[in-house]
C-alpha cells in the first residue's frame, strides 16, 4: 500500500533534529518501521517553532526503505498569524500540485486540516484519479481568526472569512472520510461536510511517543538542568511549560502567580519561542522564579518533566481548546505530571477532575491558579504519578493509538472501489 501524509507546521525528521517528532510524524515512523507499506510524507522545509528553514530547497529526504520524505520551500514567515503565513502556505500548495503530477499514484491519501490550500488539492487529485482523501481534523480554522477578535466584531469577521468558510465545508464534503482528534472535532467535521458518519470516519486521539533520543542524550540532558539550577529536591515544586509563547496562551496570568509564590520554593520552568517570548522575559525579570530556557529538545523535555512535578496547560479557553485533549496535556501525562489546566469547562478539564488526574482554573485569575497550586500539592505523590503514567500508556501512547490509526487507513482502502 502507498500512502501519502500530507503535513506541514511539524518538526520535521533529519539528522540534525533534536525536537520530538508530532502526529505525522509519529504516524510516519510507525507504519513505515513495522510494515511493507511505502510512505512518502509532503512537508515543508520550513520548523514553524524555531522560524528558520531546515533545507534551503525543496529536498527529497529516504528516511528509511519505506519512508521518503518531501520537503517543499515556501516564504516562510515570522509570526504565526500573519499575510506571510498564508503566502507561505499557497506557495507549498502550488509546489505540491506541480509535484504530484510525477509521482506515482497512492492507494490513500491523509491530509491534516489545516491547512486549507494543501488538503484542496488533496481532495481534487483524489477526485481525478479516484483516490481516497482522508482528512485530519486536529484545529478549530478559520473559526480560530473569528474568536481572537471582540465578541461585537465576530459577526463581521465571520462575513469577512464567508469565503473561506465555504472552501473549508468543500473539502470536507469532498472528502472521503474525517478523522477527530476527539469526538468533537469528528462531529464538527461532518456537520462542515453536511452529512452522517460513515465507515471512513473515525477518531483517533493526539498521542506522544516517549523516548525520541539516545540514553547519552538523556544524560546529557539530565546535566543541562543541573546547571541551570533545576532539580528535584525534597520540598521543591517544578512546575513546567512547553509551548509557543503566542496568543492562545494566558502567560501573563502565570507570571502574577509565580511572583506571589516566589518564597514558596515553587519554581515555573516556561519553555519555548514565540511573539510574546520578549516581552514576557521583561515582565519577568525580577520573578526569580521563573526561567526562560528557551526552545528545548526531545531529550531535554523528557529530563525536565522526570524532575517537575506539574504540567501547566494555561490556554485561553477558546472552544478550539475546550473541545481537545491538547497533546500538550498528553505529553505531560507520559510522564506521570499532574495536569493544571483552564480548560474546566471542556474534555480536558472534565477528564482531569474525574480522573483525578489534575486540577482546573480561572483562566486570567492568579488567585485562582495559587489557590490551585497550593492544593495539588496533596496529590504529589508517586502513587497518582504512576497511575497517570500508566493511563497514558494504556490510552495514550502512540505506537498504540497510530497502530489501530493503520489498521483504519488498510480497511479504507481494501474498501474503496477502483474505477475500471
Amino acid at each position: 500500500m502507498r500512502i501519502w501524509l500530507v503535513t506541514i507546521g511539524e518538526p520535521i525528521i533529519h539528522q540534525q533534529n533534536r525536537l520530538r517528532l508530532h502526529r505525522t510524524g509519529i504516524l510516519a515512523r510507525i507504519i513505515s518501521e513495522n510494515t511493507d507499506h511505502k510512505v512518502t510524507w509532503w512537508t515543508s522545509t520550513f520548523n514553524h517553532f524555531t522560524k528558520e528553514h531546515v533545507y534551503n530547497e525543496d529536498t527529497i529526504v529516504n528516511v528509511n526503505e519505506n519512508l521518503k520524505m518531501i520537503t517543499l520551500k515556501g516564504k516562510g514567515y515570522k509570526r504565526n498569524i500573519s499575510l506571510d503565513r498564508i503566502s507561505d502556505h499557497q506557495k507549498i500548495a502550488q509546489k505540491f500540485r506541480n509535484y504530484i503530477r510525477e509521482e506515482q499514484k497512492p492507494d490513500i491519501i491523509v491530509a491534516s486540516f489545516p491547512t486549507l490550500y494543501l488538503c484542496q488539492a488533496c481532495v481534487r487529485y483524489g477526485k481525478e484519479n479516484n483516490v481516497p482523501v482522508i482528512i485530519d481534523y486536529r484545529d478549530m480554522w478559520p473559526e480560530v481568526f473569528v474568536e481572537i477578535v471582540p465578541m461585537p466584531l465576530r459577526f463581521a469577521a465571520k462575513f469577512l472569512l464567508f469565503s473561506i468558510f465555504r472552501k473549508t465545508e468543500k473539502v470536507f464534503r469532498n472528502s472521503t472520510g474525517i478523522i477527530g482528534i476527539t469526538d468533537e472535532f469528528l462531529q464538527m467535521g461532518l456537520k462542515k461536510a453536511k452529512r452522517l458518519k460513515n465507515p471512513s470516519d473515525n477518531v483517533f486521539p493526539l498521542a506522544y511517543m516517549e523516548n525520541q533520543f539516545t540514553n547519552s542524550d538523556y544524560e546529557v540532558a539530565k546535566d543541562y538542568w543541573k546547571v541551570q539550577g533545576i532539580s528535584d529536591s525534597i520540598g521543591i515544586i517544578n512546575i513546567c511549560f512547553f509551548g509557543t509563547f503566542g496568543y492562545q496562551f494566558d502567560l501573563e496570568t502565570v507570571l502574577q502567580t509565580a511572583s506571589a509564590l516566589k518564597n514558596e520554593s515553587v519554581n515555573f520552568i516556561l519553555c519555548g519561542t514565540g511573539d510574546k517570548l520578549e516581552k514576557l522575559k521583561t515582565n519577568a525579570f525580577h520573578i526569580p522564579n521563573v526561567k526562560f530556557p528557551g526552545y528545548m529538545s526531545a531529550a531535554q523535555i523528557k529530563a525536565l518533566m522526570d524532575i517537575s512535578h506539574i504540567g501547566i496547560c494555561p490556554y485561553v479557553p477558546k472552544q478550539a481548546f475546550l473541545n481537545s485533549i491538547p497533546g500538550k496535556a498528553i505529553e505531560y501525562f507520559s510522564s506521570g505530571l499532574y495536569v493544571i489546566s483552564t480548560l474546566g469547562d471542556g474534555i480536558l478539564g472534565k477528564y482531569l477532575v474525574e480522573k483525578g488526574f489534575g486540577a482546573n482554573y480561572t483562566a486570567y485569575d492568579p488567585l485562582s491558579l495559587k489557590q490551585c497550586i497550593e492544593k495539588a500539592k496533596t496529590s504529589l505523590n508517586d502513587s497518582t504519578r504512576n497511575s497517570i503514567r500508566n493511563y497514558y500508556r494504556d490510552h495514550f501512547d502512540a505506537k498504540l493509538i497510530y497502530s489501530d490509526y493503520l489498521i483504519h487507513l488498510e480497511n479504507i482502502v481494501n474498501s474503496h472501489a477502483p474505477v475500471n
